[in-house]
């Protein structure tokens, strides 16, 4: 029995520590906050995470609690379709790829998570400052001056992680010259969107909004403003007052749902986006990274829980494979199935931004024959399975 140390009670350790409820190997889960809570209202479920619910354990919870959406919407300014692709509607994406697709509260789904493994076995409170490998054990060091020792640390402590500074030396947070505004809203109260139950790509010059229907009965939409600048972050922390005035001028000649979306949206707090640049190897030693640790992605392809989700997963059938002999094997096998595809989606979800972000002119006609035909173009996302 192994002795694994999971940094960070996110999306990703608690995926990995609900995969391993089973296993033989005692799983710690160590949080920095002194209680659990979750930032961002909404979140969108693919197909190539739904798929791993029933061995995350949260199949049923998760079918109970979000809204299979309609459709996906791609709208220019003025509210003109520019593109639309099915999703439940005439039951297209469950053929098409075997699972649902869900729009649901990020709250919800951690306490699915959170039922599965057990609140009470998560450890608050503890900041890690730094590993140290001796080979045969990780001693870790917090920062109310106590220690632990395990044969595996595994870092999903996100993008800012401790861990990483162990594995890598290329690895580090990076300003992706993008910023985000944020809402949720009763979809009830907007009665100006022309699909309430379908997600909804507003595209524009520099910026695009987002919405979509979460919950039980598409209850609420979360609304996303994702707009290009400022060139430079140079801010300490991830949100920044902002000219809420300046930011709703931009809008002002838009479709009036998004005027009407606008309105539940704190166009005052800005949101810096970044991403994790690549890294020769994800593993050193008996640290291993995971999540946005590993692959810290912009959200354009809703890939960052679901991704840490793959990893998660993926991971655990690598630690309970009594084929491979050695945690470095099961490392090598890990960062095998999982990096280049991790890699692939983070570049990808940087360009959609820049083709959600178009000006006028012929290279829109071309980005909505893409738009209309995403099966084609998506398919190695939402159809992928896990190898290991």
């Amino acid at each position: 029995m192994a002795r694994i140390a999971v940094i960070g009670a996110g999306m990703g350790g608690l995926a990995f520590a609900a995969a391993m409820r089973n296993s033989r190997h005692e799983v710690s889960v160590y949080e920095q906050a002194n209680e659990l809570t979750e930032l961002g209202a909404g979140i969108s479920l693919w197909a190539n995470g739904t798929r791993l619910f029933d061995e995350m354990g949260i199949a049923f919870p998760m079918a109970e609690r979000s809204c299979e959406t309609e459709a996906a919407y791609f709208r220019n300014e003025d509210g003109s379709v520019a593109a639309c692709q099915r999703l439940a509607r005439d039951n297209w994406y469950r053929n098409e790829y075997g699972y649902p697709y869900y729009g649901a509260f990020r709250t919800d789904l951690q306490s699915a998570l959170l039922d599965v493994v057990g609140r009470e076995t998560i450890r608050l409170g503890k900041q890690l400052t730094r590993l140290d490998d001796t080979g045969d054990e990780v001693t870790l060091y917090w920062a109310d001056g106590t220690l632990a020792s395990a044969d595996l640390v595994v870092g999903a402590d996100g993008i800012r992680s401790v861990v990483r500074q162990t594995v890598s030396d290329d690895g580090r947070p990076v300003f992706t010259g993008n910023s985000a505004f944020r809402g949720l809203a009763k979809t009830a109260v907007l009665d100006r969107l022309p699909e309430p139950h379908s997600f909804t790509d507003w595209m524009g010059d520099g910026m695009h909004v987002l919405n979509f229907p979460v919950g039980k009965d598409f209850a609420y939409q979360t609304i996303v403003v994702f707009m290009d600048g400022p060139e430079k972050w140079e801010h300490d922390a991830w949100r920044v007052p902002a000219d809420a005035a300046a930011i709703g001028k931009k809008f002002a000649h838009w479709h009036p749902a998004v005027g009407q979306l606008l309105e539940h949206v704190n166009l005052a707090e800005r949101w810096g986006m970044f991403q994790v640049s690549p890294m020769t190897s994800w593993h050193r030693g008996r640290a291993v990274l995971i999540g946005d640790a590993a692959h810290g992605m912009m959200p354009h392809h809703g890939q960052g829980a679901i991704s840490s989700f793959e990893d998660a997963v993926a991971l655990a059938h690598v630690i309970n494979n009594d084929a491979l002999s050695s945690v470095h094997a099961k490392l090598d096998a890990f960062e095998l199935e999982r990096k280049a595809r991790a890699e692939r989606i983070q570049k990808s979800s940087r360009s959609v931004n820049d083709c959600l972000h178009l000006p006028e002119g012929a290279a829109r006609m071309e980005r909505n024959l893409i738009l209309n035909a995403l099966g084609k173009h998506f398919s190695w996302l939402h159809s992928y399975k896990i190898g290991v």
